[in-house]
């Protein structure tokens, strides 16, 4: 599957930042909305000098909602944001790499200890911030795993230690590895699927039940 995805999907750069501050703030922005979405509102958060540690203590709860408003969810986004940034700062120092520099699953268990960080969230910024080999579950991999007849489940942990269990642990490749399937789940293995044209048609239980 990573082989002819990899063929089929160009990855490279697919999270784009210039810090990894700037990675763990837009793994809380991407909850539950799209990367489009997330774009605009890192852009203007670049703008107002807004992606480091003490100026998002400092900035007032009601600017920081305008500003994230169009990734939704706008309150609470911005209230998790803030309260990452407090938090680096009472810890570290305001040196957001000093808590991906910890080991792996002490690094994991203080980001899930943090308010409005969960999972996936968690996962994300060890994974592409951290630079940690730590698999991003998320509901797009379930999908994808469920319907090519992989694995039937929808739990994240389950997931995340049957990939990790298989792939090499290597963080370059299950970075590439979430992009590539992200990808697929956005251009064919959709909520309502394409399979036409997708790389895994001819394996895929899901495309082979359709084709009887």
């Amino acid at each position: 599957m990573y082989e002819r995805l990899g063929a089929s999907f160009k990855v490279e750069n697919w999270w784009p930042a210039e810090s990894e501050f700037e990675i763990m703030i837009g793994a809380i922005l991407t909850q539950q909305t799209t990367w489009e979405n997330v774009e605009k509102v890192m852009t203007d958060l670049k703008a107002n000098g807004l992606l480091d540690v003490d100026s998002l203590v400092r900035i007032d709860n009601d600017t920081l909602e305008e500003i994230v408003m169009p990734a939704g969810f706008y309150r609470q986004k911005a209230s998790r944001i803030k309260g990452l940034a407090e938090y680096i700062k009472v810890h570290y120092d305001s040196n957001p790499l000093a808590i991906m520099n910890r080991p792996l699953e002490e690094a994991r268990r203080e980001l899930l200890s943090i308010r409005g960080i969960g999972e996936e969230t968690a996962d994300s910024m060890l994974l592409f911030a951290g630079h940690k080999p730590k698999f991003v579950a998320a509901s797009y991999v379930s999908r994808i795993l469920k319907r090519t007849g992989i694995l039937d489940s929808e739990d994240y942990d389950e997931i995340q230690r049957y990939v990790e269990s298989i792939v090499p642990p290597k963080p370059e490749i299950y970075a590439k590895f979430y992009a590539l399937l992200i990808q697929l789940a956005k251009t064919h293995c959709k909520a309502r699927p394409i399979c036409g044209g997708c790389p895994l048609e001819r394996e895929c239980a899901f495309s082979v039940r359709k084709g009887e």
